[in-house]
């Protein structure tokens, strides 16, 4: 039954206010501080936070960073990772990689030795936390249910974070993609009041229309319907984040238009002013747009938008902007350490090296 008298959810509610004020009850920090700020310094019970990019902008890159940095740092909550894109082994590699600084082919094919091979033994020690799950290939949404509620009832005592890489690889079961992911949001919206303090994460692909509107700068920012596939993530996170990387979309000289008094905030990124607009200048920039913050406490003084700079022109040995409309990159040597390489690789089937007759008698994992 759904219908709850007041006194009822009253009581709950008060009895987690009190917790919250007490210290009890604190929030999971997700490591980055400006998205902290706006979710009242992390996940607290119920928080749904909505992660939207293109498709090679880093949506699960951000996951990975907040994964990591709840578990090496809040180690008792436990984390399911819906990994529905990546292996395994591809997400082990990937964080092997981020802790000893080298790149995915140097971690997958060099034995590591001192220093690295501790920081392997670390990270793999963390995946083996008892905390930590894996549901390691897209579900439909009825199976997504009857697992979180398993897991609920397994930790009851616990904070809970489920993550969700990414929406749209959920099992088509209900006619259509669209539907089905609508369905999986809905039974996020349930699972949310079914524990005291759990919280989830859902990565979603931006669709193609911001790619429509590169040429005009006062298009740039993103909108709502920029959101692929589903209008139901937007009414139910409470905080949607939208990343972009300009010069991934082909923008290189300047992004957005806007007042120049606009995003105070950001002034080290704005090129100069003309009379009374200005833009901000894209190289090497990442920025992190909120279309949706529930807890706003003063609409005038949010900040609604934050960017990092990986790199500058001058780290890539060009000159400033205005001299040339796109990027003159030197050599992959120079720019080691600017641009790890990618390397996309076919992950051998984990089930096959778990066997004994795969890895040969006598394996002894060495870390």
């Amino acid at each position: 039954m759904a219908i709850r008298t007041g006194k009822e959810v009253t009581d709950e509610a008060v009895e987690t206010l009190v917790q919250l004020q007490s210290g009890e009850i604190t929030p999971i920090s997700t490591g980055k501080p400006h998205l902290d700020e706006v979710m009242l310094g992390g996940f607290l019970p119920g928080t749904v936070l909505g992660i939207v990019a293109r498709s090679g902008h880093g949506k699960t890159y951000e996951l990975e960073g907040i994964q990591r940095h709840i578990m090496m740092n809040d180690p008792d909550v436990v984390l399911l990772q819906c990994a529905w894109e990546l292996e395994v082994l591809k997400l082990l590699t990937r964080d092997i990689a981020y802790r000893t600084k080298k790149s995915t082919k140097e971690v997958m094919f060099e034995k590591p030795e001192g220093n690295d091979l501790a920081e392997f033994k670390k990270v793999c020690d963390t995946f083996r936390n008892p905390n930590m799950y894996f549901q390691n290939e897209p579900v439909s949404s009825d199976e997504f249910s009857e697992d979180i509620m398993q897991l609920i009832l397994n930790n009851k005592d616990k904070k809970i974070l489920v993550t969700i890489d990414n929406l749209e690889n959920v099992l088509n079961t209900e006619g259509s993609q669209k539907a089905s992911m609508d369905k999986l949001l809905y039974t996020v919206n349930i699972l949310k009041k079914r524990h005291p303090f759990i919280c989830f994460i859902v990565l979603d692909q931006a669709n193609n229309e911001i790619t429509k509107r590169v040429g005009d700068p006062k298009s740039h920012k993103p909108m709502e319907s920029d959101v692929y596939g589903t209008d139901q993530l937007l009414k139910l996170c409470d905080v949607l984040l939208f990343k972009i990387i300009p010069t991934k979309l082909g923008i290189y000289d300047k992004f957005m238009v806007f007042g120049k008094d606009r995003y105070d905030w950001l002034e080290e990124f704005k090129l100069p002013a003309g009379s009374s607009t200005t833009s901000f200048d894209p190289f090497g920039c990442v920025f992190f747009f909120y279309l949706k913050i529930r807890q706003v406490e003063d609409e005038k003084t949010i900040k609604d938008l934050h960017i990092t700079r990986m790199y500058t022109r001058e780290d890539c040995g060009m000159k400033p902007v205005g001299y040339t409309s796109k990027p003159q990159f030197p050599s992959d040597e120079s720019t080691e350490t600017l641009r790890p390489p990618i390397v996309d690789l076919t992950t051998p089937n984990p089930n096959s090296l778990n066997d004994s007759s795969a890895k040969g008698e006598g394996f002894e994992k060495p870390f």
